[in-house]
């Protein structure tokens, strides 16, 4: 007779009432009752208050992890976004990576990108520290080039799935014998198409690192409240492969890391040994690894700071233990927290920068309106959770109205997070799954709501990557809930227990089905409705991805749902304009060429008769920019760079030397500090011979943003021809030309 396995051991208290899976080749047996019991004609609802289960001693009790929904999370996961791997690089990506002189660098440029901020070359300070990712575009800049974005977007594709890995582990600790809800909740979080933004978009690497550092330090944690040796080699041989994987990670980025911020003191050589034995000391244990996985997490984006939060949660809903002692265990992780950002304080000066003024970007804090408009960001962003169509790129000013007292939608927001509040509480106290859910949403939401309650910045997709995790959560339950309710569920109603019913002549069952398929038979329900959901959302993701193929039609997918964008506006006439210098360069090339072959009448016959359709199509693609600037400045006034796109065309495109200038001022009435519009003005006076107007101008762009390349060139070049060096000039000057 075989020996039994022990059974998946189980944890009280969660929301939904799963049934054991069986122990493969072992059949059930019944035990008999000294005195019958009668049946229990209705058996409580999973929603039903639980008791308050006892403290648990560590180490909590070890849980086996299934291997099918591990693969199925990191395909299906990987799979979505096959179609965006021929897609080229757009919105934010031209500025992380294109424009990102130290990312160009590769190789050579990650000790600058370990000490610089974000958009350290976007002449803007909003205080951002994440080298990381940054440090990835480096490494494929190196080794692939910057004319392969399809590496990028496959890397990002690769890192999804791994995400999807490591929420399919983690949930399965969590939710000990209930793999099928475990995968269920994994599958609605890897198939939500908000996350389209994310992974489609090669800038959103940021997130996709933050979060998949966050997963692995949660379940690397919650090995080591499992465990029960010191060190992570000495336990398990299952466990061997990620805490190995991890440890090389470690080691590798501590050589990055020692090299880069060591490097005055000790050089690069002693600076990345320092870093090597930090960091290989920390990963031999499970809490070090999750520390080091906590520390990656910021250098991906500071957010991640909110994650420390979920650690005492787990240990409450799911590991039994008070809150007190899951509160008293995050010491070693706030120790990792306070380095971070003392690191942060050195490299780039700052812990929260100096972000603009903008209306197009930051517009409820002009309005001062940011508290009522994040209650009506937050019915917005539940929305989107809900039902994720239309999916926009951008909510700049004034795709969503700004929210106020006399706005029926700010307060249904308030009411919404008023009421989703004292839920949580509710599912706090009682431990269950829903609330748990609620707890994840609010805590992986505080930056999102926290961008416009303290900056008065906009709603962003991106924004709700962490929190539809809390979702699934609560979809699963409800579902299983009302199936319950109505009676679909036969572990509900009573017609199927863990036992099987046994003839007294046969032995055999005849009346109730097989567990196996019993099993199958009770989650029916759960994963036909899951099932049909996550099959629309995948089919939302795979026809929201070719959106995002280039800036040309991501911006003008955007049109019909925000065309109230004056960002969206001015995008769209900034791919008409591109199209434009093509015409334009089309027509620069056949004058160049009629010039030298004026001897040969053919040939300049030839060009000739190319010229009309050149300059038709230059003319209609510049109107049709004109046409989308002259929207944005309707819905934005004074929105300065809309000006200046409009003055670039007159200059570039259609020529038209006194409108150009017009629009220059223009640019710099609405936006004194914009440096491009200077240095532009500059140009077109040295090309009309007035270079004291030129060196002025030229002076004026560094003046506004001493890093701006083009105006340092331009000037250097006049001052080395003319020897002008023009920092004032009378107002009567400007004015009259």
């Amino acid at each position: 007779m075989s020996k039994k396995k022990p059974p998946v051991p189980q944890r009280p208290g969660y929301g939904l009432a799963q049934p054991t899976a069986p122990v493969a080749g072992q059949r059930p047996t019944a035990t008999s009752p000294v005195r019958s019991q009668p049946a229990r004609s209705q058996p409580l609802p999973s929603s039903a208050r639980p008791a308050t289960p006892a403290e648990s001693d560590l180490p909590l009790p070890y849980t086996p992890t299934a291997w099918w929904p591990l693969v199925a999370l990191g395909a299906i996961g990987l799979l979505l976004y096959v179609n965006t791997f021929g897609h080229q690089y757009a919105l934010d990506d031209i500025a992380a990576i294109g424009q990102n002189l130290f990312v160009k660098q590769g190789l050579k440029g990650i000790n600058d990108l370990m000490r610089t901020e974000f958009w350290h070359f976007s002449n803007i300070s909003l205080g951002y520290y994440r080298p990381l990712s940054l440090i990835t575009f480096a490494l494929e800049q190196e080794y692939f080039g910057d004319k392969h974005p399809e590496y990028s977007h496959m890397i990002n594709a690769v890192l999804y799935g791994l995400t999807g890995v490591s929420i399919g582990a983690l949930l399965q600790k969590w939710l000990p014998g209930k793999v099928v809800v475990a995968f269920l909740v994994g599958l609605v979080f890897i198939t939500h198409p908000v996350h389209t933004e994310i992974v489609a978009n090669i800038k959103g690497r940021d997130e996709l690192l933050s979060f998949l550092f966050i997963s692995l330090m949660l379940l690397t944690y919650w090995k080591q409240l499992e465990s029960n040796t010191k060190f992570w080699y000495e336990g398990r041989k299952t466990d061997w492969a990620l805490g190995g994987l991890l440890t090389v990670f470690n080691v590798v980025g501590g050589w990055v890391i020692g090299s880069s911020l060591l490097v005055n003191s000790f050089g690069p050589t002693v600076g990345g040994i320092i870093g090597v034995l930090v960091m290989g000391a920390l990963s031999t244990t499970w809490v070090g690894l999750s520390c080091a996985a906590l520390y990656f997490a910021f250098l991906s984006k500071e957010s991640s700071l909110v994650s420390l939060a979920l650690i005492p949660a787990m240990q409450y809903w799911f590991g039994k233990r008070n809150v007190f002692r899951s509160l008293v265990s995050l010491w070693p992780l706030l120790i990792i927290t306070a380095l971070f950002f003392y690191q942060k304080k050195q490299m780039i000066g700052t812990l929260g920068g100096n972000p603009p003024t903008d209306w197009a970007n930051y517009p409820y804090a002009i309005l001062n309106t940011k508290t009522s408009t994040m209650f009506k960001f937050f019915l917005y962003y539940l929305r989107l959770l809900v039902f994720p169509h239309p999916l926009v790129y951008d909510y700049s000013y004034n795709v969503i109205p700004t929210g106020g007292t006399g706005d029926v939608m700010t307060w249904l927001g308030f009411v919404a997070l008023v009421g989703m509040v004292i839920l949580s509480w509710i599912g706090f106290r009682r431990r269950s799954l829903w609330g748990f859910g609620l707890f994840w949403f609010f805590v992986t939401m505080m930056p999102g709501l926290g961008f416009i309650a303290s900056r008065g910045g906009i709603l962003a997709e991106r924004f709700l990557y962490a929190s539809v995790m809390g979702f699934a959560f609560v979809l699963v339950w409800a579902v299983q809930a009302l199936a319950e309710r109505m009676g679909w569920s036969k572990e509900a109603t009573g017609k199927l227990t863990d036992q099987e019913t046994e003839t007294p002549a046969t032995g055999t069952s005849l009346l109730t089905p097989k567990p196996v398929l019993a099993r199958v038979m009770n989650y029916a329900p759960l994963a036909l409705v899951i099932g049909i959901t996550t099959g629309l959302y995948s089919f939302k993701t795979v026809t929201r991805n070719p959106d995002w193929e280039n800036n040309f039609v991501l911006f003008n997918s955007a049109l019909p749902y925000a065309g109230t964008s004056c960002q969206v506006q001015r995008h769209v006439a900034n791919e008409w304009i591109e199209k434009g210098l093509k015409e334009r360069a089309l027509i620069d090339t056949a004058n160049t060429r009629m010039a030298r072959y004026r001897t040969k009448p053919d040939s300049v016959k030839k060009y000739q008769a190319m010229l009309p359709e050149y300059n038709k199509e230059a003319g209609k693609y510049a109107r049709w920019a004109l046409d989308h600037l002259q929207e944005s400045c309707r819905i934005y006034p004074n929105f300065g760079e809309s000006y200046f796109s409009m003055a670039y065309v007159f200059q570039r495109i259609t020529p038209n030397v006194d409108s150009a200038k017009y629009y220059y001022k223009q640019t710099i009435r609405a936006a004194s500090s914009y440096a491009p519009a200077y240095n532009n003005l500059g140009v077109i006076y040295q090309n009309e011979g007035k270079y004291p107007l030129a060196s002025y101008y030229y002076n004026k762009s560094m003046e506004v943003n001493p890093a701006y390349q083009d105006g340092k060139n331009n000037f250097a070049a006049l001052k080395k021809a003319t020897g002008l060096d023009v920092r004032f000039l009378p107002d009567s000057v400007i004015t009259k030309n």
